[in-house]
Formats: C-alpha cells, sequence, structure tokens
C-alpha cells in the first residue's frame, strides 16, 4: 500500500516532542525540594524494560518463551542550584540507607523512605498524553559535577541513577 505525504502529515499529527516533558517525585526523603526537582530536571527518558527469554531444547530446535520482565534502572540530568539542595537532600536520602562509616551496618530500614517518579510525556498545550510511575525507587547513584577553569559560561548539572521495582503506566 502506497502512503502519501498527507497520510504522513495526519498519522504524525504535531509529532511528539522530546523536549515537552515533565518529572515529579513524591515521597520521603526529598522534603522541600520536590517540587524544585520538577524544572531543575535537565533531561530524562520514558523508562524501559526488558523480557528476558527461556530457551527450551527440544529435537534439535529451541523454543524460546517470555521470562520475566526486568525493569532497568533510570536516569536524569539535574541542573545544580546555587544552594546545592536537590543534590544535598538526595545524599542525605542516601545516608540514610548505609551508614558511610560502618558499611555493614544498617541505619534504619532499607526500604522506608523509598518514593515514586512520574515522567511525562506533554503535548504542545502542557497536557500530559502519556505518563509513566517508576514505583518504590531511590536513588542509587548520584553522578560527578565537574569543576573546571575552562568552564565559564554553563551551569552545573549532574545525573542521577535510579532504582525501581516496576514502572506503571498511565495513558490521557
Amino acid at each position: 500500500m502506497a502512503f502519501t505525504l498527507q497520510d504522513m502529515k495526519t498519522a504524525i499529527g504535531a509529532g511528539a516532542r522530546s523536549n515537552i516533558f515533565e518529572v515529579t517525585y513524591s515521597g520521603g526523603g526529598l522534603d522541600g525540594v520536590a517540587a524544585n526537582f520538577s524544572f531543575l530536571t535537565k533531561a530524562a527518558a520514558l523508562p524501559s524494560s526488558t523480557v528476558g527469554l527461556i530457551e527450551v531444547p527440544f529435537r534439535g530446535r529451541r523454543l524460546k518463551l517470555a521470562g520475566d520482565r526486568v525493569f532497568n534502572e533510570w536516569t536524569a540530568t539535574v541542573i545544580n542550584d546555587e544552594s546545592f539542595a536537590i543534590r544535598a537532600a538526595l545524599e542525605t536520602h542516601q545516608s540514610s540507607f548505609t551508614d558511610v562509616d560502618f558499611e555493614a551496618e544498617s541505619l534504619g530500614d532499607r526500604t522506608a523512605g523509598r518514593s515514586t517518579l512520574t515522567v511525562s510525556q506533554l503535548d504542545a498545550a502542557g497536557v500530559a498524553v502519556r505518563t509513566y510511575s517508576l514505583i518504590n525507587c531511590f536513588a542509587s547513584e548520584i553522578g560527578t559535577i565537574d569543576l573546571s577553569y575552562d568552564t565559564t559560561d554553563t551551569v552545573e548539572e549532574y545525573t542521577v541513577t535510579w532504582t525501581y521495582d516496576y514502572f506503571t503506566t498511565l495513558v490521557a
């Protein structure tokens, strides 16, 4: 079946734009700065998942079956504010899980303080058309901030990698 340019325009509409998104944080650990996290998130991605493979040998062939679904870590780039408010809150939140002086000793419940992150793809009017909620997440890695005398016209940024149990999807 042949398609025309008009068919393409009709199918794509205005097209989803990768720079129109919103990330929100709810839950423990970032008290007082969660709202700032939303608009200081410079870059993110819609989360991914992978379905494992179970191979069953049978008479010289392999029957391929769907295995367990694995939810991959999620990474966002955060713009650093002058007071380091978000970074400090993230570091404090990580410290609540493990004492840095005594690595083997836990300071408390390692499941407490987990949160929900949502990442939404917005349309041109700012309305969410698809939202992913990352359930029971925590910041597993807070990336470095590069410092240099050569860099005079940029604002600091760093990546945060989140680990979570699973995600849910809401379609508008």
